[in-house]
């Protein structure tokens, strides 16, 4: 079953999503940039070292060489980059939260915590940068996490039983929306019926 906006493979019978979170495009912009760079890196080496003493005479094989192996570079980012983008997707729905991540180009990991094994939300950006364009980590913490007296408060502990929802714009106001769902989950259940779709906009625009 292939993962959309409208259901996802495991979705329990009645279940409402309210959120499909999806890699923020600057993320997924930065991992191609990288795989570029990786190319002209290999083209660059080929050049230099055709034109070497030796190798002036093979000088248009290693031009070649290495210009296929840089376009194979670039085709592979390009697959790696649209696989991570239909593949690493999350849902936020009115019973939990379920990630799914691409951990090869062919196989995908999925977990999943429900809102009744969730006790908190953390979130944070990569930098100051991030910061400011809004676009970071949110963490949702089981029962089971526990941090123990020698970590350091500015660690950021991620356990298996965690979910991590990496790329999320406007990623405060998702953990403030999340933690909106368990307080509701938790203390007005019969309230999460009526509650609204999370909106990615400024306040203010979202309704």
């Amino acid at each position: 079953m292939l993962n959309t906006n409208a259901s996802f493979y495991g979705q329990q019978t009645d279940e409402r999503i309210l959120y499909v979170v999806r890699p923020h495009w600057l993320s997924q912009t930065i991992l191609f940039l990288k795989f570029l760079a990786g190319a002209g890196i290999v083209f660059f080496i080929a050049v230099i070292v055709a034109e070497q003493g030796l190798m002036q005479k093979y000088a248009g094989q290693f031009g070649i060489g290495g210009g296929v192996i840089a376009g194979i570079i670039v085709v592979i980012g390009l697959w790696v980059v649209k696989n991570a983008r239909q593949k690493n997707i999350a849902y936020i729905t009115d019973r939990r939260v379920v990630k799914f991540e691409a951990s090869t180009p062919f196989a995908t990991n999925t977990r999943s915590l429900n809102w009744e094994e969730a006790v908190k939300v953390k979130t944070y950006a990569r930098n100051a940068i991030w910061k400011q364009l809004m676009i970071g980590s949110v963490v949702v913490h089981a029962k089971t996490t526990i941090a123990t007296p020698e970590a350091s408060k500015t660690e950021r502990l991620v356990t298996d039983d965690d979910v991590e929802i990496p790329s999320v714009y406007f990623y405060r106001d998702m953990g403030n929306y999340i933690e909106k769902i368990l307080f509701l989950y938790k203390k007005q259940p019969k309230d999460i019926a009526a509650l609204q779709s999370f909106v990615p906009r400024v306040k203010g625009k979202r309704y």
